[in-house]
C-alpha cells in the first residue's frame, strides 16, 4: 500500500532537499557557494546530533527532524516563505516608544537598503555599502575560525537572508527590537533566521530579539556579535513561541578590549527549545553579565547551554540562571566557565537556581569550571528544590490562600531575572506573559504590608 503523501520521506537527506528547493527560490546573493557546500558536506557526514553525544544527552531532536521531513514531503516547498522586514520608529503591532523595530518573517527580510537613524545600519546582506562588506567579512571569518557546529552548518546551508545590525564608532543609539516571526500559511515553516551584529569601538547598542510564530513553528536561529574596544552590547533574547513550537538557537558574542555585554535570556514558550550561547571575553578587561530564566511547565522541554570563555587577562563574568519546572516539563541547564592560558586575573562566578513544583517535573543541571591558569577567582554552584516552607507559612499567616502564596513566591523567584531588561515595554510584556503562563496575578497584595 502506498503511504499518504504527507508520510512519504524525501529521497534526499532533508537538508539537501531543502537546499535544492531554496536554490530554486530566493537565493542569498554574496553568500559564498563554498560555505553552503562545506556545511552540507559536514551535515552528510554527521547528521543532526543525537543523545549519544554528551552535549545532547538530555535533548532529542527526533520530533524536530520528523516535523521538518513531514513538512518537506507535504508541501514540496522551500523551508520558509518570502517575507519582508519593516523598519520604523514606533511599530503599530507592539508599542516600544523610541525603539527601532525590525520584522524578520520566515527568515527573510525585505529588499530595501539599510534603514536606520544616523550612526546605525539595519538591513540585509543583499544591500551592503562597500565599507560594511569588509566588516561583515571579518565577522564571518571569526565564525569560520572556530570548530564547526552542526546547527550553524544547517543554517549556513539553508539561509535565505541575513540581517546585519552595525553601529558607527562612538555612537549611542536607541534600542533595536527584532521580531523573528514564523507565519507559514497553513503548514509549519522551517525558518533559518541569521543575525550579525557589529558594535563599533566606543559605541553602545541595546538589542532585543523576540521569537514568536504560528502553531507548528520550527526554526533554527543563529546570531553572531562582535563588540569592539570599549563598546557595550545590551542583548535580550526572548523565546515566546506557541506551545507546540520548536526552536534551536545558537549564538556567539565576542568582546574586545574593555568591551562589555549584558545578556538576558528568557524562555516562556515552545514545546522544544534548545539554546547554545557562547560568550568570548577576547580582550583585556572585557566583562559580561548573563541572566537567564526558563519556564518548563506543561510538557515543555527547555535546554540552555552556556559557555563563557576567558581568553584575556583581567576579564570578568557573572552568570545567574533561574529555572522552574511544573507538570511534566523538563528543564536542562549546562553552564561552563573556561579560563584559558593567558587569562590571568580573571574573575568569574556562575549560579543556577531551580524550582520544582511537581513530582512529575524534572530539571537537570550541570555547572562547570575549567581553569588553565593560576591567579584567578572563580566559583560556581547550583540548587534545585521546592518552594520554601517557611515563606509559604508566612504568606498564609498574612491571609493568602495556598495557591496565591505559591504564586507570590514563584513570581518573585522568576521575575528577578527580568529586572535587567532595559526596554521597559518589552519587560512589561514578558512579565505579563510570565503571569499568564503561571496563571493569575503575580503581584498579589499581602495584607499588612506596605504597597
Amino acid at each position: 500500500m502506498t503511504e499518504p503523501a504527507a508520510q512519504q520521506m524525501p529521497t534526499q537527506s532533508p537538508w539537501r532537499a531543502a537546499a535544492a528547493l531554496a536554490r530554486d527560490g530566493e537565493a542569498l546573493p554574496d553568500w559564498p557557494a563554498e560555505r553552503r557546500a562545506d556545511a552540507l558536506a559536514r551535515l552528510d557526514k554527521t547528521g543532526l546530533p543525537d543523545t549519544s553525544d554528551e552535549e545532547w544527552r538530555y535533548t532529542s531532536l527526533t520530533a524536530y527532524g520528523q516535523r521538518w521531513s513531514a513538512y518537506l514531503a507535504a508541501t514540496g516547498q522551500p523551508a520558509g516563505r518570502a517575507g519582508q522586514a519593516v523598519v520604523h520608529g514606533q511599530p503599530a503591532a507592539v508599542a516600544h516608544p523610541g525603539t527601532v523595530t525590525v520584522r524578520v518573517i520566515d527568515g527573510v527580510l525585505g529588499t530595501q537598503a539599510g534603514v536606520g537613524p544616523p550612526g546605525l545600519f539595519i538591513g540585509s546582506l543583499r544591500h551592503l555599502p562597500p565599507a560594511l562588506r569588509v566588516r561583515v567579512g571579518d565577522l564571518l571569518r571569526q565564525s569560520e575560525a572556530v570548530a564547526p557546529e552542526i546547527l550553524v552548518d544547517l543554517n549556513s546551508a539553508l539561509v535565505r537572508d541575513v540581517l546585519l545590525i552595525a553601529t558607527d564608532a562612538g555612537t549611542v543609539r536607541e534600542p533595536v527590537h527584532v521580531e523573528v516571526q514564523l507565519t507559514g500559511s497553513g503548514s509549519p515553516a522551517f525558518s533559518q533566521p541569521r543575525v550579525l551584529v557589529d558594535v563599533a569601538p566606543g559605541s553602545r547598542l541595546t538589542l532585543s530579539i523576540e521569537h514568536s510564530g504560528m502553531d507548528g513553528a520550527l526554526a533554527n536561529s543563529v546570531m553572531q556579535a562582535w563588540v569592539g574596544r570599549d563598546g557595550h552590547l545590551d542583548l535580550i533574547r526572548a523565546q515566546c513561541l506557541p506551545d507546540d513550537g520548536m526552536l534551536t538557537d545558537t549564538s556567539r558574542i565576542e568582546l574586545g578590549e574593555g568591551a562589555s555585554a549584558r545578556i538576558t535570556s528568557v524562555d516562556l514558550g515552545g514545546l522544544l527549545s534548545r539554546q547554545s550561547m557562547t560568550v568570548v571575553l577576547a580582550g583585556t578587561g572585557a566583562s559580561a553579565t548573563v541572566d537567564g530564566l526558563f519556564l518548563a511547565n506543561g510538557t515543555r522541554h527547555i535546554d540552555n547551554r552556556t559557555r563563557l570563555e576567558h581568553r584575556a587577562p583581567a576579564t570578568t563574568s557573572r552568570e545567574s540562571f533561574r529555572g522552574l519546572a511544573d507538570g511534566h516539563g523538563r528543564g536542562v541547564f549546562n553552564g561552563k566557565i573556561i579560563v584559558l592560558p593567558g587569562a590571568a586575573g580573571s574573575n568569574a562566578a556562575l549560579t543556577n537556581r531551580n524550582l520544582l513544583l511537581a513530582a512529575t517535573a524534572e530539571i537537570d543541571t550541570k555547572p562547570e569550571l575549567e581553569i588553565h591558569v593560576d591567579d584567578v577567582r572563580c566559583s560556581h554552584g547550583a540548587t534545585t528544590g521546592q518552594l520554601d516552607a517557611n515563606s509559604l507559612f508566612y504568606l498564609r499567616s498574612r491571609g493568602l490562600d495556598p495557591a496565591a502564596a505559591r504564586q507570590v513566591l514563584t513570581g518573585a523567584f522568576l521575575r528577578e531575572a527580568l529586572g535587567g531588561i532595559a526596554v521597559t515595554g518589552l519587560r512589561a510584556r514578558l512579565e505579563a506573559r510570565l503571569q499568564e503562563k503561571l496563571g493569575g496575578n503575580l503581584a498579589v497584595a499581602i495584607p499588612g504590608t506596605e504597597p
